[in-house]
């Protein structure tokens, strides 16, 4: 018997959405927006919130979607006000579903099945959460795509909290749990960061998916203006950084890619390199 899925959808980004959405919305019988009552985000920003249930809508065709009211501001503790978001949703959808997706509106599922496939695994070793390896798309322009790459220009891989979580799991900084974890491995992945460390306590890496099944993350593949108010807007890091990441190394990526070397903007040897690559549909 399939699992009941559940899903939640975040209010700060529709650049994504819908594509995002559409890559993992036939797996769900529940689907729920922790809905800031007030119109704020963590730092106290004005959210396009109707845009956000616009983009839902536009995919829901089957009529899923639930409101969760409350309010997550204080600018002094952001990715506190969003671990509290993603909390709420987690309890709206537990007493309904066998699993909770928690992929952000940035990123995109190119496999739903082999999803499927690990759910069930992890069922079966008794793990509460599920990681996902995810390719990330730091800038795009018109004719390429710049990705983050390991020190031998291969698709690096990171893994930046549970893409899936059993019913009543609580959350700690942003997505992430404590308890045991299954981590699929890219085939021939060896050079990303998490996966060239010794495993955690409680991780399982004995599950291997292939390159293509990796999430597109688009974390920073957009305009300026959109990469602008990512920034701003974001729970990991302080206004003043963001602004400075923005401006000395995001904004020129393009023309100092080559240079780039462990550039993350607060885990900076997490991502060693860019590589360009060309605009196909994979990526599109």
């Amino acid at each position: 018997m399939s699992p009941r899925i559940g899903a939640y959808v975040l209010t700060a980004d529709t650049t994504w959405l819908a594509k995002s959405l559409r890559s993992y919305y036939p797996l769900l019988s529940a689907l729920v927006i922790p809905w800031p009552e007030d119109g704020l985000g963590w730092r106290g920003q004005p959210l396009p919130l109707q845009e956000v249930r616009a983009a839902v809508e536009s995919v829901d065709d089957r009529h899923l979607l639930r409101l969760v009211p409350g309010r997550w501001t204080d600018p002094g503790r952001p990715l506190s006000m969003e671990t509290q978001q993603r909390q709420a949703a987690v309890d709206a959808l537990s007493p309904d579903v066998d699993w909770i997706l928690q992929t952000d509106n940035d990123e995109v599922l190119p496999d739903p099945e082999r999803l499927l496939d690990a759910l069930a695994y992890a069922e079966a070793q008794g793990l509460d959460a599920v990681e996902w390896p995810m390719r990330l798309l730091f800038r795009r322009t018109h004719n390429a795509v710049f990705q983050i790459a390991t020190t031998g220009e291969q698709p690096s891989y990171e893994y930046p909290g549970p893409i899936a979580v059993r019913p009543g799991t609580a959350l700690v900084s942003a997505r992430r749990t404590h308890g045991a974890f299954l981590r699929p491995v890219v085939d021939g992945d060896d050079g990303s960061l998490q996966v060239a460390r010794p495993a955690l306590e409680g991780e399982d890496r004995s599950f291997t998916i292939p390159p293509g099944a990796a999430i597109i993350h688009n974390s920073w593949a957009r305009s300026p203006r959109q990469a602008w108010a990512k920034v701003t807007g974001w729970g990991h890091t302080s206004g003043v950084r963001g602004v400075v990441y923005f401006a000395a190394v995001w904004l020129p990526a393009p023309i100092t890619w080559r240079l780039l070397r462990n550039f993350h903007p607060f885990a900076r040897d997490l991502w060693p390199r860019l590589v360009r690559v060309p605009v196909s549909p994979d990526v599109e």
